[in-house]
């Protein structure tokens, strides 16, 4: 575990110029510090070894590490995908990066406020395809992000396990699907593709927040950021169909992509189920589903997922529509 602090007095011994430093949202698993130099403007980032949740939740701090190895890759597979890589300090488990540039949004921020663009969903679903299907061909991705740890730590034990414990009766549909998917590994992994972590331009997506990057299963990212989607067709019932049709476009954006796992649209409904029900009963609960029939009505599409192994997508959204 790192002694030092990310801060502006730690940046300058390291020989940088600070001109202002402010801290920013680190969501719940960094220290986050927005930093003016004298000739841009950077993001740094610290990992914690505690995460900011109500439930305890350790996860390892060298996962900042495997961020910034991931947006170095994809800095040569897809330029423009992620931001810069301009500091490194692994010892202390802390990087520095170029700031998001003018002219985006974050997608969460356009979609709450009522923005249902599909073609910037299908934007954010071929980009996610254009990642998976260039990282499958290159050797990298299995020899840096081989290991799982990160993504049981980040992703398993407080989603799926946790998940399980709460609903005893849908605990062996849970472990069927996580063994499943720890055994099937086709490409690199996000791990984190949400709305929160994806700026949107009008000819454009720039990802963020890589740490539970790993080599595993691509139906985890279509599925992840799949459940955001579908979470706002239930908070937003008199919109139902836009969100709908922005769940859809994010997906065909997605499937339009050449030289993907043909396996990924099944596993992907295999993988929703859980990550619904995670979402109101994991520990890392999605912040504007508060009322309980909407947690319910979330629980029992989960379920239905979890239960009648639906044989499309397009089963889905009749479902939900």
């Amino acid at each position: 575990m790192s002694t030092v602090t990310l801060n502006a007095e730690y940046l300058e011994s390291r020989g940088l110029r600070v001109r202002r430093a402010e801290e920013l949202s680190g969501g719940v698993s960094n220290v986050v510090l927005m930093v003016e130099t004298d000739t841009e403007c950077l993001v740094f980032k610290q990992s914690l070894a505690k995460l900011r949740v109500a439930e305890e939740w350790l996860f390892d701090q060298k996962r900042i590490i495997n961020e910034r190895r991931c947006m170095e890759m994809l800095g040569d597979l897809l330029p423009g995908s992620a931001p810069q890589v301009r500091f490194v300090d692994d010892e202390n488990f802390i990087f520095g990066m170029t700031y998001a540039p003018p002219g985006g949004e974050l997608w969460k921020t356009a979609l709450l406020r009522g923005d249902t663009d599909v073609a910037a969903a299908e934007r954010v679903g071929a980009m996610l395809g254009q990642m998976h299907a260039r990282a499958a061909r290159d050797p990298r991705t299995q020899t840096w992000f081989g290991d799982q740890e990160v993504f049981i730590q980040g992703r398993i034990d407080p989603y799926h396990r946790f998940t399980a414990k709460a609903h005893p009766d849908l605990a062996p549909l849970i472990e069927a699907e996580v063994a499943r998917m720890l055994a099937h590994r086709t490409t690199l992994v996000h791990g984190d593709y949400s709305p929160k972590n994806l700026f949107v331009y009008p000819d454009r997506v720039l990802m963020l927040d890589f740490e539970v990057a790993h080599y595993g299963d691509p139906a985890f990212d279509v599925a992840f950021c799949l459940t955001h989607l579908l979470l706002k067709v239930i908070h937003f019932p008199a919109r139902r169909a836009d969100y709908l049709h922005v769940a859809q476009a994010y997906w065909q954006g997605y499937a339009g992509v050449d030289g993907l796992d043909p396996s990924v649209e099944q596993n992907t409904i295999h993988e929703l189920g859980c990550l619904m029900l995670a979402r109101i009963d994991g520990k890392s609960k999605e912040d504007y589903i508060t009322a309980e029939p909407e947690k319910q009505q979330a629980r029992n599409i989960a379920r239905w997922l979890l239960t009648a192994h639906p044989a499309s997508l397009e089963t889905v959204w009749e479902k939900m529509a």
